[in-house]
Formats: C-alpha cells, sequence, structure tokens
C-alpha cells in the first residue's frame, strides 16, 4: 500500500529539525512538538545552571514546565506506540529494524526521563549545588537521547509515515490524540506548540491554520510569553 498518488504537502523547517521529508501528510504538529522538545529542554538545562538556589519559586516553575513537558512527550511517544509503528509493522515489512530501533529510541528516552524527573524533584525539595549537578547532567543525557531520536524520526521514521498512512486516517489520529487533552490543556498546547517561532513559519501558520486555531493563540500567546520571559530570566 502506498499514498503516492496524493500530492505533496508544504512543510515547516524549524531550527535543529534535521529534515522535512516530502509527502501527503501535514507534519506541522509533529514538527512543532520536536522543536518544543528540543527548544524547552535546552533552556531547561541552561535555567537550572545559572538559577539561584535561595530561588524556590523559580524552581518550582522550572521543574512546572519541565512536568508539562514530560506530559507532552509521554503523549506524543503513546500515540506513536499505539497508532504508527503497528501500521507501519503491517504495510512496511522491508523497514521492520528502521521501526524496532524508534520504537527502542522511546525506551532509551525513558531512562533519562525517570532520572531527570527524580533529580529535579529532588533539586525542588531541597536545593543544592550537588543536586544542580545530578539535575544539569540527566537533563543533557535526556536532551541528547531525545534529540537522536527525533532525528531519526524526522529522517526515517516520517518518510515511512508518508509513503504508508494516508491523509484520512493521519486526521484520524490527529482527532485521537487532541480528545486525550484536557480542554484548559489544548489552550496550554497552543500556547506551547507556538511558541518562539521563526517569524516565517508564523506567517506560514497565520494563512494555513484553521481560524479557531488562530484565534485560540491570539487569545494564550500574550501571557504564555510573559510566563516564559520569567522563566528564562
Amino acid at each position: 500500500m502506498t499514498v503516492a498518488q496524493h500530492p505533496d504537502v508544504a512543510q515547516i523547517m524549524l531550527p535543529g529539525q534535521a529534515a522535512a521529508a516530502p509527502g501527503p501528510l501535514n507534519m506541522t504538529n509533529m514538527y512543532l512538538a520536536h522543536y518544543g522538545f528540543r527548544r524547552d529542554l535546552g533552556r531547561l538545562l541552561t535555567a537550572v545552571s545559572r538559577v539561584d538556589i535561595r530561588d524556590r519559586k523559580r524552581i518550582s516553575a522550572l521543574r512546572e514546565l519541565f512536568t508539562w513537558v514530560l506530559a507532552s512527550l509521554h503523549h506524543h511517544h503513546t500515540s506513536e506506540d499505539e497508532m504508527i509503528w503497528p501500521r507501519l509493522r503491517e504495510r512496511a515489512p522491508e523497514a521492520i529494524e528502521t521501526i524496532d530501533a524508534l520504537e527502542a529510541e522511546h525506551e532509551a528516552a525513558d531512562r533519562w526521563i525517570h532520572e531527570s524527573t527524580d533529580a529535579f524533584l529532588t533539586f525542588d525539595t531541597g536545593p543544592s549545588e550537588q543536586g544542580r549537578d545530578r539535575l544539569a547532567s540527566a537533563l543533557r543525557a535526556l536532551a541528547d537521547t531525545l534529540g537522536a531520536h527525533l532525528a531519526h524520526e524526522e529522517t526515517e521514521g516520517i518518510p515511512l509515515m508518508m509513503a504508508y498512512i494516508t491523509p484520512e486516517e493521519d486526521a484520524r489520529m490527529h482527532q485521537q490524540i487532541l480528545k486525550r487533552y484536557r480542554p484548559a490543556d489544548v489552550l496550554k498546547l497552543v500556547a506551547w506548540s507556538t511558541f518562539d517561532l521563526p517569524p516565517e513559519v508564523e506567517a506560514h501558520l497565520r494563512r494555513t491554520s484553521p481560524k479557531l486555531l488562530r484565534l485560540l493563540s491570539s487569545l494564550v500567546k500574550g501571557r504564555y510569553r510573559r510566563r516564559m520571559a520569567y522563566l528564562w530570566g
């Protein structure tokens, strides 16, 4: 099964992104999520390295954002594990090794998700220089491990999706994923995924996004921007 008869869709390219594979699926949401993970893990690492250990309020706020990033990552990986990889296994047996590797990379990231979660809790509960070093080391390992996986997904996983998943199936999967978020979390997801984008990508989203999504973004982006300005200092 292939979907080559469908025309290619214009894809966005964001900082850190390894590739933007041509094909019939609109991968905007995928690329925005990848950008959010890369952006926030990098900035969290910088902020944790610099934050005053006496600033308990800001440390807790940084941990709150980290918890959100991990929740979004969990939704992202769970959706792939349940909806994407099984389809590709069935339809693209020649790519089993690639699919196995992508799934294994989820498990490799889990190690550093658990370690950084525990390290952040310890640092938040009782900030110390030793705790800072442990947390920074865990965040760096998570960023590196996840970054390698995202690049692999962009260069090899997404081309498989383009070849073996139809636009209709992709649209249904997006609807299923959205139902897993509470209404308040949908607003936060919009703000998070569209924060600090390059101007050309913002312009593309204004041209191509549904009217409701543009309205939601305009409602939440100012407050989210102010919150991020406080976090990053």
